[in-house]
């Protein structure tokens, strides 16, 4: 019957997901990454995705706002149905959808604050004295308005990492999707970005999250997914997940990544 949905336009903005992922299936050349592979996200719903290296997790980021192109399957978003073939509502559509990489992807020879306006200037051509102002907000939500004028190399990773998500969240999106964003910091530079994912997820933002921080996982998320050879093995709170979960496959997994 979840196909049937999928081809009736009119049930599209009746949807209460912010993401619907049906049946998806991605390969490149012989290694299929995942197949038949369907997620929900609900408004204002934290989903954390963990698993193994190459279980698909970052894949299925990257299909979800078409960084990477499906081999077959359906992403609606926000109750459209993205048309991989209208390049024009592919593109309106995914910029309601923020991302945040492994690496920071800064522009070198840009401050912070101009790294931040970037988006809202050449893309939405918003007006500069308007964007200015947002940025220096957005800055100083991440712990980083003092830094405003430095560029990235005079910033640690965890500051340019905090940089990036303030550029991700100029484009007011409404669903923000991090592929584990701590992952290239030191240890001690972890904590000062999951704090500011935590404040996004306090504010109600629509997020998932790849990562391999457990803590973070059990801390913030409303739902967890565990991800094995591009399946979806089990999902649940992170009270079942964590404490309870089904599989062997999951308990071997935590048991090796929980300390």
């Amino acid at each position: 019957m979840e196909n049937a949905a999928v081809d009736n336009n009119k049930d599209f903005n009746k949807s209460k997901y912010m993401i619907e992922a049906i049946h998806l299936t991605k390969s490149f050349n012989d290694l299929t990454v995942f197949k038949d592979l369907s997620i929900k996200v609900k408004k204002g719903e934290v989903l954390v995705v963990i698993g193994a290296s190459g279980s698909g997790k970052s894949t299925l980021l990257r299909c979800l706002n078409h960084l990477e192109e499906l081999d077959s399957g359906t992403v609606i978003i926000e109750g459209e149905k993205l048309n991989t073939k209208d390049r024009k509502m592919i593109r309106r559509v995914t910029t309601k959808m923020g991302m945040v990489f492994q690496n920071f992807n800064l522009f070198p020879h840009m401050t912070a604050i101009q790294n931040v306006m970037e988006a809202p200037l050449v893309v939405k051509k918003e007006k500069k004295v308007k964007v200015k102002e947002m940025a220096e907000k957005l800055l100083d939500k991440v712990g980083l308005k003092d830094k405003k004028d430095y560029y990235p190399s005079k910033l640690s990773g965890g500051q340019q990492q905090r940089v990036a998500i303030a550029r991700a969240l100029a484009m007011n999106p409404d669903i923000m999707l991090f592929d584990e964003p701590t992952s290239a910091l030191d240890p001690e530079l972890v904590g000062e970005v999951l704090n500011v994912m935590k404040d996004l997820a306090k504010d109600g933002m629509t997020m998932v999250v790849v990562t391999h921080e457990m803590g973070f996982a059990k801390e913030v998320a409303d739902r967890v997914i565990f991800m094995d050879g591009g399946k979806i093995l089990e999902q649940g709170t992170p009270e079942q997940i964590f404490s309870h979960p089904k599989e062997d496959r999951t308990k071997a997994f935590l048991d090796k990544v929980i300390k």
